[in-house]
C-alpha cells in the first residue's frame, strides 16, 4: 500500500508538464515536446492513510506503468526523466 502523500509527491515530482488543476481531486497532465500526452487524476492530499488498491490501481493505469515500475514510481527509485523516457518509449511504440 502507499500513503497519499508518497503518491502524491512523487506525481508531483515526476510528471512532466504544468503544476496540477485543483478541484475536488487533482488532475495533471503529462507533456512532452510541449505536447499534452496524458492526464493522471489523483486525490488531494488529505490523509496519512493509505490509499484504497482501486484508487492506486486506476493512477497506475493512468501513468501507463507497470505494478513494479509503479513501486518504484513511488519509492523515489525511478527519477522524473526516467519516466519521461518511459512516456516518449510508448508514444514511439504507438501506445499512448
Amino acid at each position: 500500500m502507499a500513503k497519499y502523500r508518497e503518491v502524491t509527491r512523487a506525481i508531483e515530482g515526476k510528471v512532466p508538464g504544468p503544476p496540477a488543476r485543483s478541484g475536488s481531486e487533482q488532475n495533471r497532465w503529462a507533456e512532452v515536446e510541449g505536447r499534452r500526452v496524458l492526464r493522471v487524476t489523483h486525490p488531494k492530499v488529505h490523509s496519512r492513510g493509505d490509499l484504497p488498491t482501486g484508487t492506486l490501481h486506476s493512477i497506475r493505469k493512468q501513468l501507463r506503468l507497470s505494478s513494479p515500475e509503479f513501486e518504484r514510481f513511488v519509492d523515489c527509485d525511478m527519477t522524473g526523466t526516467e519516466y519521461e523516457a518511459l512516456i516518449k518509449r510508448l508514444i514511439v511504440e504507438g501506445k499512448l
